[in-house]
């Protein structure tokens, strides 16, 4: 039974490589973020992922990683993305374990630093593109632990994790679709002059929130 899934989930990934969460796509993104800001920082580059996915989810209604995203002490992550950009595999299902081949275009230089081999780009869409290059612009070269608890995704979960109650907690994807308050949002008004520059009017968000749940087949109550 299991082995009948898997390769379900197979046949489906190569009728539409946009489907699903893949290795091979991930590297990509990877790749770009690191040739366009040019940095090897593991941690700039999961950040830049993050804004990248919140600019493309309410700009074109899908998470351009595919990933599922936790709340962790030092910001939402994408938790696939993350192992993977680790070469931690343990936790990665039947089929991502059938593209293990992809994490020998990462080298990991240090704790703090990745190399990521040159890659197509084959799987990004030009969309996709555009809201990786969004976060580059904005977000390169700052200080991205501070800035991503400034919004929902994190802020919903500070004060447990102020007070240590948790380590990790799953993410409300509703919290994409919202904006922060900027009076309680030190970082964005240090580096954004007191405005959150993915600031989307509330009607629209409303509108990209519909679109995404009708994605997914799903609606809004």
């Amino acid at each position: 039974m299991e082995q009948a899934e898997n390769n379900l989930q197979i046949e489906a990934l190569r009728l539409n490589r946009y489907c699903y969460l893949n290795i091979e796509k991930i590297i990509q993104i990877f790749y770009y973020l690191q040739k366009y800001s040019k940095t090897n920082s593991k941690l700039e580059i999961i950040k830049l992922l993050f804004f990248a996915d919140r600019i493309n989810i309410r700009e074109y209604y899908s998470l351009i990683s595919l990933d599922t995203y936790v709340a962790l002490a030092h910001g939402p992550v994408a938790s696939i993305a993350l192992n993977i950009i680790n070469k931690t595999t343990e936790y990665l299902n039947n089929y991502e374990k059938n593209e293990l081949k992809y994490l020998n275009n990462i080298k990991i230089i240090n704790n703090s630093n990745r190399k990521i081999n040159q890659v197509g780009t084959d799987l990004l869409s030009k969309n996709e593109m555009k809201s990786l290059d969004k976060s580059i612009e904005l977000f390169s070269g700052k200080k991205l632990v501070d800035i991503s608890h400034d919004y929902p995704e994190w802020k919903r979960f500070k004060l447990l994790f102020d007070k240590r109650y948790i380590s990790s907690q799953p993410i409300h994807m509703e919290d994409f679709f919202k904006n922060p308050n900027i009076d309680d949002s030190p970082a964005l008004k240090i580096y954004f002059n007191n405005v959150d520059p993915l600031y989307k009017d509330d009607n629209i968000l409303k509108e990209a929130k519909q679109f995404y749940l009708e994605s997914l087949g799903q609606y809004e109550v």
